[in-house]
């Protein structure tokens, strides 16, 4: 089992509200594709950002061959580390308020426990 915090959106009085669930812990996807991850994710800004730490990081290899390896691992852990607080920001810029916790085996699972405890 897995823990997500769930995400809500109220879209109306009549309709239900919008579910979002974030896994805590690290991000894999995030480690190993970095910028195509969060464009993939559609958060353009994360992906710039990774983007410029690699360029700068492409650029110090030249001067610094040493420190080249140390410092692509450190941004890939950053991304790593981070990746699922990236998504968390990005929802949360979109509208989503951060209302709980569920546990679960993926993230749908965590949404339906979420909606059965939370069902009237």
């Amino acid at each position: 089992m897995r823990i997500y915090t769930i995400h809500h959106r109220s879209r109306g009085i009549l309709e239900e509200p919008e579910i979002r669930a974030v896994k805590e812990g690290f991000c894999w996807p995030a480690l190993l594709f970095g910028p195509l991850w969060a464009a993939w994710r559609g958060d353009w800004a994360v992906a710039a950002a990774l983007l410029a730490a690699l360029a700068v990081a492409a650029v110090l290899a030249d001067a610094l061959f040493w420190l080249s390896a140390p410092l692509l691992l450190l941004i890939a852990l950053t991304a790593g580390f981070e990746g699922n607080e990236f998504a968390r920001r990005r929802l949360g810029r979109r509208g989503f308020a951060e209302t709980a916790l569920a546990a679960g085996r993926n993230a749908s699972e965590a949404e339906a426990r979420f909606r059965a405890r939370s069902a009237p």
